[in-house]
């Protein structure tokens, strides 16, 4: 990538301009002042307790060659002799910087969004596709500007794929239109980032954003019809744009049916175009990864790998840390699944682990609260409290707010005090096969326990 300066003012008469230097280009894109490339252009996020604005003087110091700058934020910068490309937002900005940036680049660009299973899917397509061709990806991101990043490191891979996250009103309709995905995968819609959208109505209508624009552009939509919410895309889709549909309903394209989970993983069958029967064996634990997976083979199979090819290949995937990962210590057992929690992807851990671990295990869940789910989070940590007391676990703790709603089990502060009470609590279970849980949003830190543990030499 190299983008000039003057390329960018004839094609955007409206920006105005200082400090011009018709020669001036950049050649990536960065959102902090402290991971700069040289000839960077940088780009100051603005957000709840921050504005990157403060840092556009840094960023060029640091060899940056130009940045954007809100109009109404430039009388603020200072000492300032390399261009600055004034906007309206920054966001406006961004999203026609780098969509023209990204004009040159010729290969199909995937974007997989959905309340849960993003990382997981594009991981799992990422493992099928790089058994066949050059992939440009990365686990770090699912912004626009992160995206911006990535986007800016093409050189000449054969296809890209991105995760599409959103958390605030217009974001999805922002990424898309930023990026111009070729190929778009929606996988669910839960109650993730509630607290900003406000209601599950309205986070559907942002990632239906997603949709729109494939249908617009006449580009695949690969859509999950078992998402009461994603079935209605469905039904009311434009006939002669490209949808493909996927679930254990039977009109779905690609049908799915005969799920089990076990000690060797997640398993499934699907049907394709009316006869094709496949047995897919996963890696991964849980009924849920059944439908990243499956995504990921359709998109796969679009881009020219076999069916064959796929099943193959992502028997391999092994998940990611922290997302329902097994970990062994001789007769204990932990799975750590404390990356992230909402009441979807909680109803889908407990069940699977109290699958994998039946009644001869010494069982302990440790549940913390579901962050970002607003008015609702008192209502699904009652529902939740309610599902827990079902599974007869041996032992139930909960960390965080909500443990009045939740009503179950003890009532723990924090992951360090979690750490000390299962290192306690190992210690009088020796010799017994023991099975533990950790589940709750990112920000509680459940996810450190093993490496506390560790540490602690339990195990």
């Amino acid at each position: 990538m190299k983008i000039f300066l003057k390329d960018l003012k004839e094609r955007f008469p409206e920006f105005e301009i200082k400090n011009y230097d018709e020669s001036a280009f950049f050649t990536g894109f960065t959102y902090d002042s402290r991971d700069v490339s040289q000839q960077d252009i940088f780009i100051p996020i603005i957000g709840e307790k921050f504005d990157g604005h403060s840092f556009i003087c840094e960023a060029l110091e640091s060899g940056c060659s130009m940045a954007l700058c809100e109009n109404k934020r430039y009388s603020s910068i200072e000492g300032v002799n390399k261009p600055l490309i004034l906007v309206d937002s920054i966001q406006e900005g961004l999203k026609k910087v780098l969509n023209y940036s990204i004009g040159y680049i010729k290969k199909p660009i995937v974007a997989i969004s959905g309340s849960t299973g993003k990382s997981t899917t594009r991981g799992m397509l990422v493992s099928i596709l790089k058994n066949h061709m050059k992939v440009l990806s990365s686990e770090r991101y699912n912004t626009v500007w992160g995206n911006a990043v990535l986007l800016g490191k093409y050189v000449d891979e054969d296809v890209i794929v991105l995760e599409c996250g959103m958390d605030t009103k217009g974001e999805m309709a922002w990424h898309v239109n930023s990026v111009d995905p070729d190929y778009g995968i929606l996988l669910n819609i839960g109650e993730v980032h509630a607290e900003k959208l406000g209601s599950i109505n309205e986070i559907f209508k942002e990632k239906k954003d997603l949709a729109d624009y494939m249908e617009k552009t006449g580009k695949p939509l690969i859509l999950n019809i078992d998402d009461e919410r994603l079935q209605h895309i469905a039904n009311n889709y434009n006939k002669s744009a490209e949808l493909v549909t996927f679930g254990k309903k039977e009109n779905a394209q690609f049908q799915i049916s005969n799920i089990s989970v076990d000690n060797e993983g997640t398993h499934f069958t699907f049907k394709y175009y009316d006869d094709n029967i496949v047995d897919v064996d996963l890696s991964v634990y849980g009924e849920g990864y059944v439908y990243d997976a499956m995504a990921a083979i359709i998109v796969a199979n679009e881009l020219g790998v076999s069916i064959d090819n796929c099943v193959r290949d992502i028997q391999y995937y092994e998940g990611q840390e922290a997302r329902f990962q097994k970990l062994e210590f001789g007769d204990v057992t932990l799975i750590n699944d404390a990356y992230n929690a909402n009441p979807e992807s909680m109803k889908m851990s407990i069940n699977t682990f109290r699958k994998l671990f039946p009644k001869e295990y010494y069982t302990i869940a440790v549940l913390g609260e579901m962050k970002e789910l607003g008015s609702i989070s008192k209502q699904r940590h009652r529902e939740l409290g309610e599902h827990a007391s079902q599974m007869e676990f041996n032992e139930v703790y909960f960390v965080g707010d909500y443990f009045s709603e939740f009503k179950i089990g003890e009532h723990l502060e924090s992951a360090d005090e979690v750490a000390a009470l299962l290192n306690s609590k190992l210690q009088g279970l020796r010799n017994r096969k023991v099975a533990i849980l950790l589940k709750g949003s990112h920000a509680l830190g459940l996810y450190l326990i093993p490496d506390f543990l560790k540490k602690l030499g339990m195990i």
